[in-house]
């Protein structure tokens, strides 16, 4: 779970998003995971960058909690500048507009056709009544170039490889590209609590102003 702060008018309130394994980690050390520009997460983000992230992790039971600073690269070239100056990583690979984008087509490419179709699908959140095309016409699959699949209730339709050029297809997968962005975390605090030693462990990491991280172990 990744937790952000929403913007109200009266107070300010956490909220959460449930994600998978984190795709990447970048040579700073960056967490890299992926959004949806149309969902509410880049907006929180935009009015405060900190961040919490959680994970239970069963067979271990241990619970790691990571906290932050969390910026969105997506395929604006302002956004991304905004977002390398805010991280600080300006020298090196990391501070290229390049870079990310490189990085943001291999995260395109890991995500199965499932999770690459959601992002040509209408606006997360959006009234149904308010939605033109009917679910069973929603693109359901997208290949990560040239192939679109799309589904009805009973049967499957594909367009094969060899349709690559059709434009209806290369304009699904530029319209559903261009939603998909990284979520950036640079973590400033990491705790870890281990349930199955008697008694439990509990122990934190702080990031320091030189780079360096403090250890310290606490009660659980």
């Amino acid at each position: 779970m990744l937790s952000t702060e929403r913007v109200s008018a009266v107070l300010p309130f956490p909220t959460l998003l449930e994600l998978g394994a984190y795709r990447e980690v970048t040579p700073s050390g960056l967490l890299l995971t992926t959004t949806d520009v149309r969902m509410q997460k880049p907006n929180h983000l935009a009015h405060d960058p900190s961040v919490e992230i959680a994970w239970w992790i069963l067979d271990s039971a241990i619970q790691l909690r990571i906290t932050g600073k969390a910026y969105i690269v997506s395929a604006d070239a302002a956004t991304t500048r905004k977002a390398i100056q805010a991280m600080g990583v300006q020298e090196g690979e990391e501070g290229k507009n390049e870079w990310w984008q490189d990085m943001r087509e291999q995260l395109w490419k890991d995500l199965s056709g499932h999770l690459r179709g959601s992002f040509g699908r209408p606006t997360p959140g959006t009234p149904l009544d308010q939605v033109k095309e009917k679910p069973e016409d929603w693109i359901q699959r997208l290949d990560p170039e040239s192939v679109s699949l799309h589904i009805s209730i009973v049967f499957f339709f594909c367009h094969p490889a060899d349709n690559q050029d059709d434009p209806k297809q290369k304009k699904d997968i530029e319209f559903a590209k261009g939603n998909f962005a990284i979520i950036a975390v640079q973590p400033t605090g990491v705790e870890v609590l281990e349930l199955k030693p008697q008694p439990n462990r509990r122990t934190q990491w702080t990031k320091q102003s030189d780079g360096s991280w403090s250890k310290v172990e606490v009660s659980p």
